[in-house]
């Protein structure tokens, strides 16, 4: 697809027990065949509204309430492809590890700025009763449920795994405004599988090759030289690149390149032990933009990742 849609094709239904993409960039079931028929559904750059699951693993004062909307890609991923390692351990904590790792990706994110009960949006698909159900098959909104959906006021917030939202994004702006305009989609044809398995695991460092300024909404500094990195672990960095990429248009200037490679980790785990430790540092000597992603000096950063154990033989 090159483009999204003037007009959301649908919005389909899903409960969360809380709503925070900046860890877990993506929406996961825990059967395969579930997410497997939802993506025989759906394409490219269609919404889920998500409200919090009637639970107690759900605050009280989310329950039955919108949370947020997210916008997928429609291909098949494991969850631990698009979550952050505080995401991960969050699952692990909560005996949550082998629940929702059949995954489809998110792309953008809009958390709810309004508190709002869901059967006041949408009175006809959502039951009570039926919340299990709704978690399993995502109904479709009704027109007139997702008119009134589009009108709810929403922020844009960060994905883990995609570039971070600019600082500069309207606020509190009814959803219909504020979803688009969107980047495209790679066009693809044939079926599209994602499997995972443990093994040698390598650190990388990532440098947005572009104007990394514009990219964050901020007027550029003369002699500025701050490049924006974003840290991460890939058993296959060749691919982790492309993806990075893939959502650029092809004559875009702006681009992610492997600055560094570690010499593998045993294990995933190992090597996300690397990049939590990398974050700490990196804390203390550059900027933030949330997760994974750091601004300031590449220098910096280089000593930075140089100085992790493990590390050692590093090159491109």
């Amino acid at each position: 697809m090159s483009s999204l849609p003037d007009r959301l094709r649908r919005i389909l239904l899903r409960s969360f027990y809380g709503f925070n993409p900046e860890d877990d960039g993506y929406i996961g079931w825990t059967k395969e065949s579930h997410r497997d028929r939802i993506l025989s559904q759906i394409e490219d750059g269609d919404v889920f509204m998500i409200y919090g699951a009637v639970s107690p693993e759900t605050k009280k004062n989310q329950r039955s309430r919108v949370l947020g909307f997210i916008q997928v890609e429609a291909r098949a991923i494991r969850d631990i492809e698009k979550s952050s390692a505080a995401g991960l351990q969050q699952k692990r904590v909560n005996g949550w590890k082998d629940q929702w790792t059949h995954a489809i990706p998110v792309v953008r994110a809009w958390r709810a700025d309004e508190t709002i009960l869901l059967e006041r949006i949408a009175p006809t698909t959502y039951r009570s009763e039926a919340g299990q159900a709704i978690a399993v098959w995502s109904p479709e909104l009704q027109p007139d449920e997702i008119d009134r959906a589009m009108k709810i006021k929403v922020t844009q917030v960060s994905v883990f795994g995609e570039p971070p939202a600019p600082e500069a994004v309207v606020r509190e702006v009814p959803f219909e405004l504020a979803w688009r305009p969107s980047r495209a989609f790679p066009g693809s044809f044939g079926t599209r599988t994602s499997n995972y398995e443990d093994g040698p695991t390598q650190l990388y460092l990532a440098r947005f090759d572009g104007d990394c300024h514009a990219l964050l909404g901020e007027r550029k500094v003369p002699f500025d030289k701050s490049v924006i990195v974003k840290i991460g672990v890939s058993n296959d960095t060749k691919r982790r690149l492309k993806e990075l990429n893939s959502g650029f248009p092809p004559a875009s200037i702006g681009k992610w390149s492997m600055q560094i490679l570690s010499a593998p980790y045993e294990g995933r785990e190992a090597a996300e032990d690397a990049e939590r430790l990398f974050k700490r540092k990196a804390d203390a000597q550059m900027r933030s933009l949330g997760g994974e992603f750091f601004c300031g000096d590449l220098t910096t950063a280089q000593i930075i990742f140089a100085s992790i154990p493990g590390v050692s033989r590093f090159g491109k």
